[in-house]
């Protein structure tokens, strides 16, 4: 054992260096941000064991959000930074998905009311430019 070692204390704090995370998370405190948000999750019937999540979030100007991950389970734990160029494609893939979604919706139910013969609005009577209800 190291001079630097102490005898019960986790390897995860040992470090003399911050790493990445540490450094990280120490140039976005001049952000604004949000509180941190914790999350408890469990798989179904409780397999692979129950994990924790804290969540906290920072507005980078001119970049972006930059989000910071501690996820805490079985296996110790975990720390995740998220820069702003990460956090922007998950945002465009987000919004990607809600578009697919909606139009989808929106075919499905225009078929559905097709199939119950109802007009769509533009096509029922009184509904014509320049008339009001």
């Amino acid at each position: 054992m190291s001079p630097t070692e102490r005898p019960n204390e986790s390897p995860h704090f040992r470090q003399d260096q911050p790493d990445a995370y540490d450094r990280a998370y120490g140039q976005a405190q001049g952000f604004s941000g949000v509180k941190p948000t914790t999350i408890t999750a469990a798989n179904l019937l409780g397999i692979g064991g129950v994990r924790s999540y804290i969540v906290q979030s920072y507005r980078v100007p001119e970049a972006g959000d930059a989000v910071f991950i501690q996820i805490t389970g079985p296996e110790g734990l975990q720390r995740v930074h998220l820069p702003p160029a990460v956090t922007n494609v998950i945002a465009r893939q987000r919004d990607s998905l809600t578009t697919l979604s909606r139009k989808r919706a929106g075919k499905a139910r225009a078929a559905a009311d097709k199939a119950a013969g109802i007009l769509p609005g533009y096509k029922r009577p009184g509904t014509g430019k320049g008339k009001k209800p």
